[in-house]
């Protein structure tokens, strides 16, 4: 059967559910073959009319057809290749960090986020806290990890929670002002900090942390909370 009205029950609840942190849209085939080696939960595979033969290998979960114009009005791909699905995505237990870690405070670009959890895995930063920061079940966070997002440890905390456990690690903050990190010798673990993509690191975290500054040429000043947090990541991992 094939649904073909945008007021059919069923695609009206898939609709509320994009907006629930604890569900992942995902509208990519590589990204929903991440998910299932993950083990992720797979609540729902919607595929577009006539599309569904091309991802046979899906048809085992719960699934449904809709037409295109259904299901144009559940994907937000720009080119879609025909097949999206929900996927159950828990919030994970708050731990302690195992081995060097990536913290976001306040970092709001879905796409920097996205990012910067592609670069963590990259870099061997397992684990990963957020404060305040965009979603990880953001759909544009989730396209941009690249699959990341189902190979590292995600934790949401409050800052005030974050400052009372972590004050004794080894923190180092991006910050304008800091030290050279070139001139830095990083001890493992570590943990690197990056700040809001307008106001930077907040005064609680960075009075916890070491400030280190990357150098520049050409009198850039800044560089995109992305681009930096990379750079430093990949000098820690260059220090072990």
């Amino acid at each position: 059967m094939i649904i073909t009205s945008q007021s059919n029950q069923q695609i009206k609840d898939l609709r509320k559910l994009k907006s629930e942190k604890e569900f992942l849209f995902l509208d990519n085939p590589k990204l929903i073959d991440e998910a299932i080696s993950a083990k992720c939960e797979i609540y729902k595979i919607i595929f577009e009319e006539g599309k569904d033969e091309k991802f046979s290998h899906l048809k085992k979960y719960n699934f449904i057809i809709a037409s295109k114009d259904v299901f144009k009005s559940i994907s937000s791909a720009t080119t879609s290749q025909g097949v999206v699905a929900m996927v159950k995505f828990g919030q994970k237990t708050f731990k302690p960090p195992s081995g060097n870690f990536l913290v976001l405070d306040e970092v709001q670009d879905p796409g920097n986020v996205g990012t910067l959890i592609r670069s963590a895995l990259a870099f061997g930063f397992q684990d990963i806290y957020l404060i305040n920061s965009a979603s990880p079940t953001n759909e544009k966070v989730v396209r941009s990890t690249m699959g990341a997002l189902f190979k590292v440890n995600i934790f949401e905390i409050d800052r005030k929670n974050f400052v009372n456990c972590f004050k004794d690690k080894n923190l180092f903050c991006g910050i304008m002002d800091g030290k050279n990190v070139s001139s830095i010798k990083f001890p493992s673990p570590c943990g690197i900090v990056i700040g809001n993509e307008g106001n930077g690191v907040s005064r609680e975290i960075q009075q916890i942390c070491t400030g280190v500054s990357i150098p520049m040429n050409y009198g850039v000043e800044s560089l995109n909370a992305s681009v930096a947090g990379s750079i430093l990541m990949f000098k820690v991992k260059g220090d072990i």
